[in-house]
């Protein structure tokens, strides 16, 4: 296909072929080979060179073969016959006679008045230095400052800082710090943030948007935390909580302690920052469309989880953070789970360009594997798989509940239910504060279920049903409880409520189809257990 390509960085990196179409690469590592590619003196770039500026933290051998993948990615996207990109063993590269870029002023390609790269995001150092080094070179000089190269708008995010503890014992100070910088990384995996421990040095006009401060006291064997999260530029409170024990204070480092005031600071803070930060940002723009994906994903009806998957979408667009990729990855399996019906290709297809587009633009997420981890349990993809991607994630940030919950979930599947009943009950002694308490309600039905506690399986499941009323899979699960426990009226209860939500539901497809998505119930043997005659009355 003759003809000259444009390439544009100045506003949302895209490529356009001769005939006017879009071609460019979905996958935000496809963008960032373009990119480096098209900056290039001669558009040319040895495989090392984009290794180390992508996959910096990786083996020779992963960096080749995520190498490898992008540059397929990058050959999808164009026309079958077109050879303006090409890659021999040693380089790759574009051709530039065909290729114009809105970086060469006299090339006749205007200029967007934008940043460079909106929503172009590398989670790579390499990478992030390179970009910064572009702007410096090709902005105008009075439209840089420090605070632009170290925190480009769209591309690195709010600046977190936690403050010192306040005056006291060795111990109270180093525990209250401990938490502070734990609610930080936290936030860090909801939105874009660059992260700041207090000491660390700050460029003078780079203030925090956020502050967080933990103090820790001890006083007569019990110990109390207190946190507050404040706006960085009025000291206005954004969140503030507390957690008391009997101990040392050494001793509130535990699991629950810090998984609950990290988990719910966190999700609070989601919600009024929109509130607290200028919208013209980026990053703060793509928290906002965030808070809304959560609010209404807390629903789990079908029109709120369409609305969810919408503003997720945009908040990657926002500032192209893959957490929200991630969300929206979740938000598809759980829009197939509460239809009833399973994924066909094309289903499976997008969820899973999802995941792979989520794990490349946060690989050191713990939230985002998290939900990656999720999705494919709820997919039932190879069970294997998402236990060592939860693990993966504990190992990120073992006080992150979505990890905690995941690595539940999964031992579940796996046949441990033991162990995921353990886990379970360790997660929940953390008593999030969250839009999403019915979810951890319902994980833990599953795993009761798995485990064969149905009485404490009961106790659980009506909680998730009745916080989300269009939320139809807790509501499957009582059916088959309710049934067990002899409370016949109670189970044709939820039956009809789900036939109010999916209007295709019959008694026959809930007992005999085995795609009908009560894996859990099947594994447990509950529902060959049950008599059709008696369900009917």
């Amino acid at each position: 296909m003759a003809g000259v390509y444009e390439i544009r960085f100045f506003g949302t990196f895209s490529m356009q072929a001769p005939d006017g179409r879009d071609v460019t690469p979905r996958g935000s590592k496809a963008r960032a080979v373009l990119a480096l590619l098209a900056a290039a003196q001669d558009m040319r770039r040895g495989r090392r060179w984009l290794e180390g500026k992508l996959w910096s933290d990786r083996s020779q051998t992963q960096a080749s073969g995520s190498l490898r993948q992008t540059l397929s990615q990058i050959r999808a996207a164009l026309p079958d016959d077109e050879t303006i990109f090409e890659a021999s063993r040693l380089n790759v590269w574009l051709e530039p006679g065909r290729i114009r870029t809105d970086l060469d002023p006299a090339g006749g390609l205007p200029r967007a008045d934008r940043e460079m790269l909106e929503g172009l995001t590398v989670r790579d150092p390499e990478f992030t230095k390179w970009k910064a080094d572009l702007i410096r070179r090709h902005a105008p000089p009075a439209e840089v400052s420090m605070a632009q190269i170290i925190r480009p708008r769209g591309s690195v995010g709010l600046v977190v800082r936690s403050a010192p503890a306040g005056e006291g014992p060795a111990a109270e100070r180093i525990t209250g710090q401990i938490l502070a910088d734990q609610v930080a990384k936290s936030l860090e995996e909801r939105f874009s943030v660059v992260r700041f421990a207090w000491g660390d040095k700050m460029p003078a006009d780079l203030l925090p948007d956020i502050e967080v401060r933990c103090d820790v006291a001890e006083d007569g064997g019990r110990a109390v935390a207190f946190l507050r999260v404040e706006n960085g530029s009025d000291g206005r409170v954004m969140f503030s909580d507390y957690r008391s024990m009997a101990g040392p204070v050494t001793e509130m480092i535990s699991a629950e302690t810090v998984t609950g005031l990290a988990h719910s600071a966190a999700a609070r803070i989601l919600h009024r920052l929109p509130a607290m930060v200028p919208l013209d940002r980026p990053e703060a723009a793509a928290a906002g469309y965030g808070s809304l994906g959560m609010r209404k994903l807390a629903q789990f009806d079908k029109v709120s989880l369409q609305e969810a998957n919408q503003f997720f979408r945009r908040a990657h667009e926002a500032d192209g953070n893959g957490v929200y990729l991630a969300w929206q990855a979740y938000v598809r399996m759980a829009q197939l789970l509460e239809t009833g019906h399973g994924s066909g290709p094309a289903d499976r297809e997008e969820t899973d360009a999802l995941i792979t587009q989520a794990l490349e633009s946060a690989p050191d997420n713990a939230l985002a594997i998290s939900l990656v981890a999720l999705t494919r349990i709820g997919l039932q993809h190879d069970p294997e798989a998402p236990a060592d991607l939860a693990m993966q994630a504990m190992k990120f940030n073992q006080y992150n509940l979505f990890a905690q919950q995941t690595l539940a979930l999964a031992h579940s599947t796996l046949g441990n239910p033991a162990e995921a009943y353990r886990l379970s009950i360790a997660a929940r002694a953390s008593e999030p504060d969250d839009d999403l308490s019915h979810l951890w309600d319902l994980f833990h039905t599953l795993i009761c279920i798995s485990a064969g506690k149905l009485d404490e399986a009961r106790l659980a499941a009506p909680r998730a049903s009745r916080a989300a009323p269009g939320f139809i899979t807790p509501k499957r699960q009582l059916v088959v409880l309710c049934a067990h426990a002899g409370d016949i009226k109670g189970a044709q209860r939820y039956m009809r409520q789900i036939q109010a939500l999916e209007p295709d539901f019959t008694l026959d497809r809930f007992l005999n189809d085995p795609a009908y998505p009560v894996p859990t119930l099947r594994r447990a043997g509950l529902i060959s257990q049950l008599r059709k005659d008696e369900l009917i009355g």
